[in-house]
């Protein structure tokens, strides 16, 4: 497989990933989004957390750093103070000046006999002395090891230490002391000091800087010798650990840059590399790396003590803060992922049981129901669609039951006919006999029958307001004729009406109740009326009679037509009142029905309301 065919397989992968895992997946889109905001919010916090802590211990570091210089800054203004005062006692006093300029312009036999001389002279049994001095010197000053005086003019040197005393004489030698007092002439501090001239075993060993200055005739002005002090640099670094905590290198440098002092011995003896500038001290500068220098001036010495921070003594003191903040973070985006997935995969459960109980509604499981506690949004959503599905479930079966109602109304209505068909035909014999033996009133009667019958065999079950009001009109004509004299009817309808839709079989079973129960055969002023009329967006049919009434108690239960909605009973032989307001509220709504009044004795009304619709309209 190619690198290309590999990048393809890869990129489709990732693309399958994402479809799956990601754009169809709400709540992974929320976790994912989340850790994506929290980890950039803890990368944001850690950075700023660390560059803190990194300026604080640059800052500790720098400041404890300068507090080390300061000190050794002390030390060697001691140190420096302590050789000045040397310098101002011998001149200071003339015995001295006058001994150490004998010693230094005289052999060491003539020196011995002028002090025995000045002894015996004075009678004093201590004299002060420059060898005495310089003893006390070394004794009270802990850092100098030892101090050496060189004569120009007899070309020796005494060795002054804490243990012993030494001369040593180099006549004829003087030539190769020239370059070392040139040297010392510019620098008065350096780590070159004079018995390392002579290969002499008391100055070699340990890191050591030397101080020296000429000495001069105070009487003449004429140079006769050096004065040399030698220091361990040991005592340095025993100052500052004993005084300061060291943070970073400290170094010593005379006025020249040489090197006489540096914590890490890399530039000792030699003369530093850098040019350093007191102006820029605290800033960071380019040396062996970027570092941060402290640059303090000892008095009037002529030396420097300079402190550096590199940078890379602060990262090793911030490598461990860096482990500890990123193993911290990780930690914090472990916890912040563990606790959000935790958090959004409740919800998540939660809302695919919501999407399982839709798919089951859908598939026409209408029972079921969500049980989710809690009071947040899924909860409030549950609830909802538990009410939704107790209404779908209650809408469906009452549209199930009313299309059963609707159908057992129609089939009662078919059923009440026997065989339309056969009987018409059968009929229209009958009439034909009656008119042949002259019986017409008997032939008008089937005829109004065998109408009512032809009427019936039709299928359409929406026909015309006229038509029927003229199916009612054959009714009552049947009975009219059937009780001669008795038997009063009068029909109206407005015009404009006439050719509106009706159900049929509304009007008729309204007749055929009177006829059945309000009809009083024994008297001979029954009288009906049907009526009908328009009333704004309403066709209103009235069916009025003078019958015998309705009890009270009947009324009651029949005036709840619109609350009890019951099938017809199989074994009554009319579709009835009960019917005709079912069929009108089941297939215009229950803004229209059948109302009735009615008073035992008197007489009934039955007022029926349908919606104004031309024929194929519907509600």
């Amino acid at each position: 497989m190619t690198i290309i065919e590999q990048g393809v397989l890869h990129i489709f992968r990732l693309r399958q990933f994402y479809l799956n895992h990601l754009k169809r997946k709400m709540f992974n889109k929320i976790v994912v989004l989340y850790s994506a905001v929290m980890i950039v919010l803890f990368a944001i916090a850690a950075t700023l957390v660390y560059q803190y802590q990194t300026q604080r211990i640059l800052r500790e570091q720098t400041d404890a750093n300068l507090k080390s210089a300061h000190v050794l800054n002390i030390y060697l203004s001691r140190q420096y103070e302590s050789i000045q005062n040397i310098f101002q006692q011998i001149y200071g006093d003339a015995t001295l000046s006058d001994e150490l300029i004998y010693f230094l312009n005289n052999e060491y036999e003539s020196y011995l006999k002028y002090r025995l001389d000045l002894y015996t002279k004075t009678g004093e049994q201590r004299l002060r002395s420059f060898n005495t001095l310089l003893k006390n010197y070394l004794e009270q000053e802990p850092s100098a090891k030892s101090v050496s005086i060189y004569s120009y003019p007899n070309d020796f040197y005494m060795h002054i230490s804490r243990t012993n005393q030494q001369l040593n004489n180099e006549s004829g030698s003087k030539s190769k002391w020239e370059n070392w007092f040139a040297r010392r002439e510019q620098h008065s501090w350096d780590t070159m000091p004079l018995n390392e001239l002579s290969g002499s075993a008391a100055g070699s060993g340990a890191r050591s800087y030397s101080y020296s200055r000429e000495l001069k005739d105070p009487w003449t002005l004429e140079r006769v010798g050096m004065l040399n002090v030698e220091f361990d640099a040991r005592q340095i670094s025993t100052w500052l650990e004993s005084r300061a905590s060291v943070k970073g290198r400290i170094m010593v440098l005379n006025a020249q840059g040489t090197v006489i002092y540096d914590s890490e011995d890399v530039y000792y003896g030699q003369t530093y590399p850098y040019h350093l500038e007191p102006e820029k001290a605290g800033d960071w500068v380019e040396l062996d790396e970027p570092s941060k220098v402290n640059m303090l001036n000892v008095g009037n010495a002529g030396l420097s003590v300079v402190g550096i921070v590199s940078k890379s003594s602060i990262e090793e003191n911030t490598e461990s803060l860096r482990t500890g903040l990123i193993l911290v973070t990780l930690v914090f985006m472990a916890a912040s992922f563990a606790i959000t997935f935790t958090i959004v995969r409740k919800f998540s459960k939660k809302v695919q049981r919501i999407i399982r109980s839709m798919n089951r509604i859908g598939e026409g499981d209408l029972s079921t129901r969500i049980q989710m506690s809690g009071e947040d949004e899924l909860q409030q959503i549950s609830r909802r669609f538990n009410d939704m599905g107790d209404r779908l479930e209650q809408y469906i079966d009452k549209m199930y039951t009313s299309e059963i109602k609707q159908k057992n109304a129609e089939l009662v209505a078919l059923q009440s006919q026997i065989n339309p068909h056969f009987l018409y035909n059968t009929l229209e014999s009958i009439r034909m006999k009656a008119y042949f033996v002259g019986a017409k009133e008997v032939g008008q009667m089937i005829y109004s029958l065998s109408v009512m019958f032809k009427n019936m065999v039709k299928k359409s079950t929406m026909v015309t307001v006229e038509e029927e009001i003229d199916m009612c009109s054959v009714y009552l004509d049947l009975f009219r004729i059937r009780y001669e004299g008795r038997l009063e009817t009068e029909i109206e309808v407005d015009p404009e009406i006439q050719n509106l839709s009706i159900i049929k079989l509304l009007v008729q079973p309204i007749v055929e109740n009177y006829i059945v129960h309000g009809f009083r055969p024994l008297e001979d002023n029954n009288k009906i009326s049907v009526r009908a009329h328009g009333a704004e967006d309403r066709v209103v049919i009235t069916v009025s009679d003078n019958g015998t009434g309705i009890p009270e108690e009947k009324l009651i239960q029949i005036q709840t037509l619109d609350k009890v909605l019951q099938p017809p009973d199989k074994g009554y032989r009319s579709i009835g009142l009960m019917n005709v307001h079912e069929r009108i509220v089941l297939n215009y709504g229950s803004d229209y029905g059948v109302t009735i009044r009615s008073t035992e004795g008197q007489g009934t009304e039955v007022r029926m309301e349908i919606p104004k619709l031309r024929k194929g309209e519907t509600t």
